[in-house]
């Protein structure tokens, strides 16, 4: 078993155990980075619909049906 070839050497498996564990982090932070900048995103374009539904609304009164009541739906 002495001649295993080993890919990484057995006295550096430390380093590259550190490595991997920053790479790893950083992973882990870009994510949530990204995770939050969805969520900004989503409710500003949420916003940005329900201002536009109330603009064309204000514009063609006649054209906008009625609200369903929450009796209603099912």
């Amino acid at each position: 078993m002495s001649d295993v070839n080993h890919v990484i050497e057995p006295a550096r498996f430390s380093i590259w155990i550190a490595v991997t564990f920053v790479v790893a982090l950083l992973a882990l932070i870009m994510s949530l980075v990204a995770l939050s900048r969805i969520n900004e995103l989503t409710t500003i374009t949420q916003g940005e619909v329900l201002l536009l539904n109330k603009k064309i609304g204000h514009a063609q009164p006649e054209a906008v049906p009625p609200a369903e009541t929450e009796a209603a739906a099912p």
